[in-house]
């Protein structure tokens, strides 16, 4: 989901045990290996991007799921958990449903369209459905924001994580952590991101379910961590969890459900795995398979925020210095180090691997996408893969640059996340593969009221609170008109899908949309 917050993660304790040394060590050497493997497969600009349409079922299931499962399962899921009870579980519960969404909306048509037409990434699909240079170059810049947002708050994580694994120094935990992932990026492109996110899901998979059934141990059982809950505040175990008051708490899960059900058809990171499937036959049971091992992995965030606050109201268990820190540390202190070390590296891959992935699309996005737009593209396929590459270290620097000197900066972008990408992306995308009344004028209004919705109500904020000007911070939030806990992304996903379908029905005329793609629409 949206990469693990930034000041929370200074208090993960430094790990004394071994085994989590070991794994750690392992994991990065065996993204390094991956990555020099990928190097060698890497011939052309289609294999850096989409892997020369070469993954199957597993790897491409597998990869999905590990791209938005990423760090939250560890640390934002067991924060929500812990906080709020089952409210978090909305999130749990329509998650897997998303995959599902996404497979149905787009998983054949964005496969077809590889076939039919020159395309790697998202603004390509969507340029070849609009036929507009603005839509292009629109998606490219929403691709950008995004990708920047992301990997900042993924490399502020980083440093941490680093910390606690090998017991570096933050700031070196940044530079060695950015280096890895620079190298790593930089030499197998997209094959290094899948094969590791493949890695990563199993890691995941399995640790989640040897972490659940001590986590149930811990807390004595599900019915007398019911009970402990229950005796501190029933709302914790009611059907919507103790997230403010009655209203607003279902208010907030009915939020949750649309933004997470919904908006995983608007992450470019993972719909544009479709373009990588090796044939349209594997796609059949990626979604079943995607959604069960989510579904598994969610068990680590389940079972570690209940049992731990279960403890913690029953006096059993000192509170954690933040609830941002509750899987980590249960991780660390209550599990076996072999345990604790194959799920902190884990953690380390998810974050390494979403990266790459983030890297490649925004790296696509600087050296295809918007020279594209522009008019002025890279003719030569040599040059337009040294031009990514190279991009791809400029991203990489800027927000290596952002996180040592910025916290604040790295707080306003870590607003920008999930809702961001599904209200910027899901209208064009995934209803405009499926719709042939869609419109370029449609898809300009979805991007830009997505974008400023996110920007406005999100991001705002935060600058005018670090500017010291709290009034007008007051006045936007003042502004919202939704409760606070209401997702912001679910508020712009909604406005974005209404700008899109009423534009398109005012701006349709006698248009027509090109065969092969009005086939593709239709099938």
């Amino acid at each position: 989901m949206t990469a693990p917050p930034l000041v929370p993660l200074q208090e993960i304790p430094v790990t004394d045990s071994p085994y989590v040394l070991l794994f750690g060590s392992l994991y990065l050497l065996l993204v390094l290996a991956i990555g020099v493997w990928g190097y060698l497969q890497t011939e052309s600009t289609a294999d850096f991007l989409i892997t020369g349409k070469s993954i199957g079922t597993w790897v491409l299931a597998l990869t999905a799921f590990s791209v938005i499962q990423s760090g939250f399962g560890f640390v934002g899921g067991p924060e929500l958990v812990y906080s709020f009870g089952t409210t978090a579980l909305w999130i749990f519960f329509t998650a897997p449903l998303g995959f599902v969404v996404t497979w149905i909306l787009l998983a054949k048509r964005m496969r077809l369209l590889a076939d039919i037409r020159d395309v790697m990434t998202i603004a390509d699909g969507m340029y070849v459905r609009y036929e507009s240079a603005w839509v292009r170059g629109l998606t490219a810049v929403a691709v950008v924001v995004g990708v920047m947002a992301y990997l900042a708050t993924n490399l502020a994580a980083l440093q941490y994580v680093m910390r606690a694994i090998f017991g570096l120094p933050v700031v070196w935990g940044l530079f060695i952590g950015a280096l890895i992932l620079l190298l790593y990026s930089m030499l197998g492109g997209m094959i290094a991101g899948v094969w590791t996110d493949f890695v990563q899901a199993i890691t995941m998979i399995v640790g989640a379910v040897f972490v659940f059934a001590f986590a149930l141990s811990f807390g004595g059982g599900m019915e007398t961590i019911s009970r402990n809950l229950a005796s501190a505040d029933p709302s914790f175990v009611s059907p919507f969890g103790a997230m403010g008051a009655p209203v607003a708490t279902v208010f907030t899960a009915l939020g949750w459900w649309i933004l997470f059900s919904i908006g995983a058809a608007g992450q470019p990171h993972l719909v544009t795995k479709f373009y990588m499937s090796r044939n349209l036959r594997i796609l059949r049971w990626g979604a079943p398979i995607a959604a069960v091992t989510y579904a598994i992995s969610s068990l680590l965030a389940f079972s570690t925020g209940l049992s731990m606050r279960s403890m913690v109201e029953s006096g059993q268990a000192a509170a954690p210095k933040s609830a941002s820190v509750v899987g980590p540390v249960f991780v660390l202190e209550h599990t076996p180090g072999v345990l604790a070390g194959l799920i902190l590296a884990a953690l380390l891959a998810a974050i390494m691997s979403t990266s790459d992935s983030f890297l490649n699309i925004g790296a696509a996005a600087v050296a295809r996408d918007i020279p594209r737009a522009l008019g002025r593209p890279i003719e030569d396929d040599e040059t337009e893969l040294r031009v990514t590459q190279a991009a791809l270290a400029g991203i990489t620097i800027v927000s290596t640059l952002i996180v040592y000197f910025s916290e604040a900066l790295v707080g306003i972008l870590g607003t920008i996340g999930w809702g961001f990408f599904a209200a910027a992306f899901f209208a064009i995308a995934a209803l405009g593969l499926n719709w042939k009344g869609a419109t370029k004028e449609g898809a300009i209004a979805a991007l830009v009221g997505g974008l400023v919705v996110n920007l406005f109500y999100s991001a705002v904020p935060r600058i005018a609170d670090t500017a010291g000007l709290g009034g007008l911070a007051s006045t936007v939030a003042s502004l919202y008109p939704f409760p606070e806990s209401f997702p912001v992304g679910t508020v712009a996903l909604l406005v974005t899908v209404v700008l899109f379908v009423v534009v398109s029905l005012a701006t349709q005329g006698d248009r027509t949309v090109p065969r092969d793609i009005a086939v593709l629409i239709e099938r």
